[in-house]
């Protein structure tokens, strides 16, 4: 029985539905695609855990440098490699596209012709998501890549940034077309492997790391901190301020704010 249902092709090795003499090739391209992959699903899976943490309240802007570049290059990269996946231009690119036609057209068995066509179409890039793709290849091109002039003038501030939650729907959309081109076996694409202990999910090294600059913060321990004050302090506070507060005590077994 097929495990994804994007492919009846799951059950077969690579060696049962490709010529022979391609398997090398193809083997080594699909790793190479896997590993850029789990580089992107790990850097947004980090910004995702970054952006849940309260550093508003932690940092003023201008003292946060660490934790925002930490930010931007983590998702330039994730841009960057999204593009070279995606893209097509120069014929000596190795991208997804291009490996997934070049199994169809030339390396797979035409046993199995019918049916990988078939996997293609349904897990052909979105069409809906076509310019979250533009907007990735252009802060590339632009503001990663290169520095393009026109008229003695920098192009940055016309490119329209990609949000984090862009760069997680273009990189679901691609892992959709990766699942197709491969055979026999299900790939993890993350380091952060996902398990239990004791029935908890097992707690992320960047999760520790942020929840030991929380637990120590001036704003989750003002409580005790102003503690002769805070009855006068508190009613200063918003509803939802008192309220992510308490949802970040509660985390560390602290009492209610």
């Amino acid at each position: 029985m097929s495990l994804d249902p994007l492919t009846d092709l799951t059950d077969k090795s690579p060696e049962d539905v490709l010529k022979p003499e391609y398997l090398q090739a193809y083997q080594a391209l699909h790793k190479d695609i896997w590993g850029r992959l789990i580089h992107v699903n790990t850097n947004l899976t980090i910004l995702e855990i970054i952006q849940n943490y309260p550093f508003h309240h932690l940092y003023a802007p201008h003292d946060n440098i660490f934790w925002t570049m930490v930010y931007w290059n983590f998702l330039y990269i994730s841009i960057n490699f999204l593009h070279t996946l995606t893209s097509d231009q120069g014929d000596e690119k190795h991208t997804l596209t291009r490996f997934s036609r070049r199994i169809l057209n030339d390396w797979i068995n035409n046993s199995h012709k019918s049916e990988y066509q078939k996997c293609l179409k349904n897990a052909n890039l979105d069409k809906n998501l076509s310019p979250i793709r533009a907007k990735i290849s252009q802060m590339r091109h632009i503001v990663i890549a290169h520095r393009l002039l026109d008229n003695a003038r920098a192009h940055v501030m016309d490119v329209e940034g990609v949000t984090l939650a862009e760069a997680r729907q273009a990189y679901e959309d691609v892992q959709k077309l990766f699942r197709a081109t491969t055979f026999g076996t299900e790939y993890v694409a993350n380091f952060y492997i996902g398990g239990t202990v004791g029935g908890k999910p097992v707690k992320k090294d960047i999760e520790e790391l942020l929840d030991l600059i929380v637990k120590d913060s001036c704003w989750l321990n003002e409580p005790e901190r102003r503690a002769p004050f805070w009855q006068d302090i508190r009613p200063y506070r918003s509803a939802e301020d008192i309220a992510e507060l308490n949802k970040w005590r509660a985390k560390f077994n602290l009492p209610p704010a």
